[in-house]
């Protein structure tokens, strides 16, 4: 579905992926438990779909080119797989 998911998929995805969701006000924030590595999106976009640009985005902050982080979303790249990306970058140990 090229690079545009809905607010609810990408939510499902990064809790699946071992993120914790925390919502403040207006953001819905991730954090990969056990390390710095974190995202977030308006609260309001939930339920909308979510565009390139903020995919863009979300992709860099987590360390992942686009095609990544959509794999990670859609479930196509599991944990292990994300964390020994993250640790091959020397972003996480």
């Amino acid at each position: 579905m090229g690079s545009v998911r809905k607010g609810r998929d990408i939510d499902a995805g990064l809790c699946g992926a071992g993120f914790v969701r925390t919502i403040d006000g207006d953001h819905v924030r991730y954090i990969l438990t056990e390390t710095n590595v974190k995202t977030k999106v308006s609260h309001g976009a939930m339920g909308d779909t979510i565009g390139a640009n903020l995919i863009s985005r979300m992709s860099r902050q987590l360390h992942l080119s686009e095609q990544q982080f959509l794999a990670l979303i859609d479930g196509e790249l599991s944990e292990d797989e994300y964390r020994e990306i993250l640790r091959n970058e020397g972003i996480i140990s």
